[in-house]
This record gives structure tokens, sequence and C-alpha cells, in this order.
């Protein structure tokens, strides 16, 4: 697509063209003219966000044993919920359309481990992407703050990296700003299990770096490691 194609595109948008119609007076695919809508529509909302002109909070979600784990200190089975690993579903409304992402956090060990960028979405498409998400935790979503949302996502990343793992590359700038600037003071959150990290081994994990990250950085003996039974970085959901 060339330059001159682009501005052409964004102009018969702003008078109302559908993308089909675009797409077939300038030559083009019909899908590369909506992807390109999209994602420039992306960019201008992540440059007014960047601005501090974030949009207002839609809903922000989290899965229920994650929340009575970290937010509320009850302690739960091992086999309640998905042990160690929480959802945070961030949904901020742009004129009539939702700004969706989702963060996975390891709160055990790895934190952020992996993020569905933010994606503009029409409500319907929301739903059904928050509806996927739901399903494949197998467990009811409850409403959470900004502010604890901050906490599970941010704080999970300061204490992964206090073991010596960084975020997964997808909570780069764009994700971040969609969550909202970490705040100086984070609600304070207890990670780990039972006070010391617990490292789920995932099917695509290198493990044996993992643990020789942890036996450097918190020595022998003082984290667990267990092979998981789920497969939760392997979803399709983070394979958009």
């Amino acid at each position: 697509m060339t330059p001159e194609q682009a501005t052409e595109i964004m102009r018969l948008r702003a008078g109302q063209v559908a993308p089909k119609q675009i797409a077939r007076k300038l030559g083009l695919r019909p899908a590369a003219v909506k992807t390109f809508i999209q994602e420039s529509a992306e960019a201008a909302y992540l440059q007014q966000v960047g601005e501090g002109n974030v949009a207002p909070l839609h809903e922000c979600l989290v899965n229920q044993s994650a929340a009575q784990r970290l937010l509320e200190g009850i302690e739960l089975d091992e086999g309640v919920g998905v042990g160690g690993f929480a959802e945070v579903i961030m949904a901020r409304q742009e004129r009539n359309r939702i700004v969706s992402t989702a963060y996975l956090v390891d709160y055990w060990c790895l934190g952020v481990k992996d993020v569905i960028p933010p994606r503009t979405r029409h409500k319907s498409d929301y739903e059904r992407f928050k509806h996927a998400c739901i399903e494949r935790f197998k467990e009811p979503f409850i409403d959470i703050s900004l502010a604890q949302a901050q906490a599970i996502v941010y704080g999970a990343a300061d204490y992964a990296r206090g073991l010596g793992f960084e975020p997964g590359r997808d909570f780069d700038q764009k994700a971040q700003m969609q969550l909202g600037p970490k705040p100086e003071t984070l609600i304070p959150i207890e990670f780990g299990k039972n006070g010391k990290p617990m490292y789920f081994r995932g099917p695509y994990d290198d493990a044996e770096k993992i643990i020789k990250t942890l036996t450097a950085n918190v020595g022998p003996g003082n984290f667990g490691s267990v092979m998981a039974l789920g497969a939760l970085d392997n979803d399709p959901l983070f394979l958009e």
C-alpha cells in the first residue's frame, strides 16, 4: 500500500465510505483496507492515551480464584480455579467501540506471561472475545477496579523481575498504555505461593533455564516446581 493510497483511504473513510467500496475504488483487497483502518484507529487511540487523554473504563475483569487469592487473601485449595494464573481483561470505551486487552499473569512465579494486544472491537465482538476468555478458565470472572488490575499486572511483573524474569514481549508500551501508567504506589499484594516462588512448567517453557534462574536468584530449596496440567500459554486466544 502506497502513502497516497493510505491518505485516500483515510479521506474516504472520513466521508463514511464503506471499506469494501474503498477497496474497489483503489484496487485493493478489502481485508487490507479493513486492517489498515483498524490499525489506524488503534494508533490514533494509543496516541491519545499517550497524551494523557485516557478513554473511560468500560469494565475490568479477573478470574474469581485470582481475585480471591490476591485481593482478598483467601487460601484456596490448589484444585480451585487455575492455580497461580490470573487473566485480567481491560476494556475501555472509545466512542461507540470497545478497546480491549487481556493480560495472562503467572502470579506465583513468572509474572506477565502473555498479552493480547489492544484491539478495537464492536461491542458484539468484544462480548464474544470476553466470553472466550472466560470459557477457557472455566470459572467466573468478576469486576475489579483499575487500581486492582494495575496491582495484579504491574505487581506480578515487578515480583517476577525480582526473580530474574522479564515480562512477555507483548507487554509493550501499547499494552501498558491501555492498562494506564504504573502508579507510584500499588495496592499491596502477596505474590508467590506460601512465601516462595512456585514454578508451573508449561509445555513450551525452557524449564531448565527457568530452574537455573530461580536457583541463582533465590537459592536451592527456596522455590517449588511442578508440571502444569494445563497449557494456558498455548491457548489460541494468545496466538491472535
